[in-house]
């Protein structure tokens, strides 16, 4: 029995050593960012993990001054949230048809969403481009937004595909006999039960689209319309790199990202941990 209680004791020590270490490790990228916010950048360079004992706030109005940082954080969360509702209205119902199969061919759109799947992103880049540039896109956030939806819904589709196939056809069956059409059963009886799953697609695309630059890029050239990656691109010149201004625009870019997890934080880690599960 001793001998079982020491090796418990020793167990929860190295639990909790390890807990330790993965919150240093989690957290430090964090602190540093948030001191080096402050600082001058021979002060980055001379104490680098200790706070400065002056800090220089006129880094956030320089960041926005140069590039227009808080501009361009408008502009990625109104790309960001209009991604997510165009993908959830396109991939909600294509997910329902192939999961009650009610439409013809169901494994060959399964293998073609699983093909777009596998194409990495930047292999299509210049077709898109080209594609883009032929009807004249460029600067266009809505295009911009289509394409970020259709990136970003063949995972969707995958996860909301095992999510709806766990939900009993009996709910579909109950909406026809009270006169719901299809697109009534899927949006006002299978979307609700599937909400875990959908919050999931709506956090993970979220963010991928917020911190995309490959496609903002080389389709944004216009100052008003630049997304955060693109700005952030600008404190590096030919002259060097201007790292205190640069962490100082970082800071504003993360604050929506943390006051979105602070508010949702349980619907987004039941979200992420039920629809990854279903899915």
């Amino acid at each position: 029995m001793a001998q079982m209680k020491r090796k418990m004791k020793i167990g929860n020590i190295m639990y909790w050593l390890i807990a330790l270490i993965w919150l240093i490790v989690s957290i430090f990228p964090l602190y540093f960012t948030m001191i080096s916010s402050v600082k001058n950048d021979s002060e980055i360079f001379s104490n680098y993990f200790l706070p400065t004992m002056t800090p220089n706030f006129s880094n956030y109005i320089v960041a926005n001054e140069m590039t227009g940082i808080l501009k361009a954080i408008l502009n990625s969360l109104f790309v960001s949230i209009g991604t997510v509702v165009i993908m959830l209205i396109l991939v909600i119902p294509l997910a329902y048809v192939v999961a009650r199969q009610r439409i013809l061919f169901t494994n060959t759109v399964t293998l073609y969403v699983m093909a777009a799947l596998m194409v990495p992103l930047q292999c299509a880049v210049v077709p898109i481009v080209q594609n883009v540039n032929a009807i004249h896109g460029q600067n266009n956030m809505f295009v911009l937004m289509l394409l970020y939806a259709a990136i970003n819904m063949p995972m969707s589709f995958f996860i909301l595909t095992g999510a709806i196939s766990d939900i009993s056809a009996e709910l579909d069956e109950s909406a026809a006999i009270d006169g719901a059409g299809l697109i009534q059963t899927i949006f006002r009886i299978i979307a609700p039960v599937a909400k875990p799953s959908i919050a999931t697609c709506s956090i993970v695309t979220f963010l991928a689209v917020y911190n995309e630059l490959a496609l903002a890029n080389v389709l944004i050239t216009e100052k008003a319309k630049r997304t955060i990656s693109v700005a952030l691109l600008l404190f590096k010149g030919d002259s060097g790199t201007l790292y205190s201004i640069t962490f100082a625009a970082i800071i504003l870019c993360i604050i929506p990202t943390i006051i979105f997890y602070i508010v949702a934080q349980e619907k987004v880690e039941k979200g992420l941990s039920d629809g990854a599960l279903k899915g």
